[in-house]
């Protein structure tokens, strides 16, 4: 059965509020790191924080809903919407950046940029913010396919013109499934599955670290963007193009083919709303490690950030109208 939830958590004036405060916690990191109260070092720190321990927390204290089988039957519906999402936009990719002509690290960095969206910084607590806990249980489910694209065909990507010059084994089958992401999936997943329910002790403390997610995230984002000299952005007119197909065309797209085969509440909201975020926070950093262009990965991380403080409160606003 397809959802029928809408304007799950806020209405329209409220949604357009929550986004807003998001958006005032990245100015704040911004300031932040402009003034030196907190350092780079700090800010590896949130990240590893963030994605390692309280976003994990976030997901399982939200996939603790009372079971039911309609949604059970919509998590089903929602990875297969996912999947097909993916294989879409990761051949739209390939057409793009041969359109265009790219070739080399920009080939790879703008391929990747259009693949992988910000999930864990901004997908989740705009979900969170939005649709309230329901949503990140949603989001959690469509997230599934990323974890292994991004370990995988990401991987790939960026490794077509550079190699990786750290060592290790980043595309590893095991380093996908052992992601802390796809591990608080299962155990929330398996707690909603059976209706285990916690120690209030363990539940109330994987709430109040889950609590921590969206502020840090904002603020590491808001820290991260301080970087990045704005000369260089406007000056890049693919990257501006980049930023306008990832941020307005991809989700839209999303938007009209789910309408046009009848999805709607949910099971229209997440999925756009988390193709609609920027480029993953992550793609700088694995460039980086994969010997191609960090700092380009850094710029596009800057500006699909920047402008979606515009474009994701009137996504919101569509879908809650």
């Amino acid at each position: 059965m397809i959802s029928n939830f809408t304007n799950v958590g806020c209405d329209e004036v409220a949604s357009f509020q929550e986004v807003s405060i998001l958006f005032l916690m990245v100015l704040l990191g911004y300031v932040m790191r402009k003034k030196n109260i907190i350092t780079d070092g700090f800010n590896r720190e949130i990240k590893n924080y963030v994605l390692d321990i309280a976003l994990p927390a976030m997901i399982i204290v939200s996939m603790k809903l009372p079971f039911s089988p309609d949604l059970l039957l919509d998590s089903g519906i929602l990875l297969v919407i996912s999947i097909i999402s993916y294989v879409f936009i990761i051949l739209f990719s390939y057409g793009i950046v041969n359109i265009l002509n790219l070739k080399e690290s920009r080939r790879d960095i703008f391929q990747f940029v259009l693949i992988f969206s910000n999930v864990g910084f901004m997908g989740f607590p705009v979900a969170h913010a939005v649709f309230g806990e329901v949503g990140v249980f949603y989001a959690s489910i469509y997230n599934l396919p990323f974890n292994f694209l991004i370990w995988t065909l990401g991987v790939h990507i960026l490794m077509r013109t550079g190699a990786e010059v750290d060592g290790g084994n980043g595309g590893s089958l095991i380093k996908v499934l052992l992601n802390p992401g796809i591990i608080s999936v299962f155990i929330g997943f398996s707690l909603f599955l059976f209706s285990i329910d916690l120690p209030y002790p363990v539940f109330r403390t994987l709430e109040l670290v889950g609590a921590t997610t969206t502020p840090l995230a904002m603020i590491f984002i808001g820290a991260s963007l301080m970087k990045v000299h704005y000369s260089e952005l406007t000056t890049d007119k693919n990257l501006l193009l980049l930023s306008g197909i990832r941020l307005v065309f991809l989700p839209g797209i999303v938007y009209f083919i789910l309408r046009l085969i009848g999805v709607s509440g949910l099971l229209l909201g997440v999925p756009v709303l988390i193709t609609a975020m920027p480029a993953a926070a992550n793609c700088a950093i694995m460039a980086a490690k994969y010997g191609n262009d960090g700092y380009l990965g850094s710029k596009a991380v800057f500006i699909t950030t920047m402008l979606s403080i515009a474009t994701i409160p009137i996504v919101v606003f569509l879908l809650t109208n």
